[in-house]
């Protein structure tokens, strides 16, 4: 089963993403505290994040620049999940190495499975059964 960690701190929000995602066959993780973030991913081996960027502990993009400098993190995909999309924040995401950025208010719950599919290389209405 492909696994997704998802580091958000607004509850509703990632209850709401989650069921989406675990109808179409995603494990999902949860984590809500930036400061807890790197450890829950060494420990989980996602086959991909999806990353708020304000969090309590520490901010999602220095979540992202921690990962991409870690040999054992750095191939892990990651899908920035935001309301701030600024191009300020848009730009040092992608610099960093970011795979996708999202805006909260604009995506479909329910094309939301899709999106994450396509990153992850499979088709967008599929069960997804890809693994790292």
């Amino acid at each position: 089963m492909t696994k997704i960690l998802f580091v958000e701190d607004d509850q509703a929000f990632f209850n709401l993403c989650s069921m989406e995602l675990k109808m179409k066959g995603f494990d999902v993780v949860h984590v809500a505290d930036g400061s807890l973030a790197i450890e829950k991913i060494q420990l989980e081996k996602p086959d991909a994040v999806l990353l708020d960027i304000v969090l309590p502990g520490m901010n999602g993009l220095d979540i992202l620049q921690e990962m991409k400098q870690d040999d054992d993190l750095k191939k892990i995909k990651v899908a920035m999940l935001t309301n701030f999309g600024m191009d300020e924040n848009v730009n040092r995401a992608m610099d960093l190495g970011a795979d996708e950025y999202f805006m909260k208010y604009n995506i479909v719950l329910s094309e939301l499975p899709g999106k994450i599919a396509m990153l992850l290389g499979a088709k967008p209405d599929s069960n997804v059964k890809v693994t790292g």
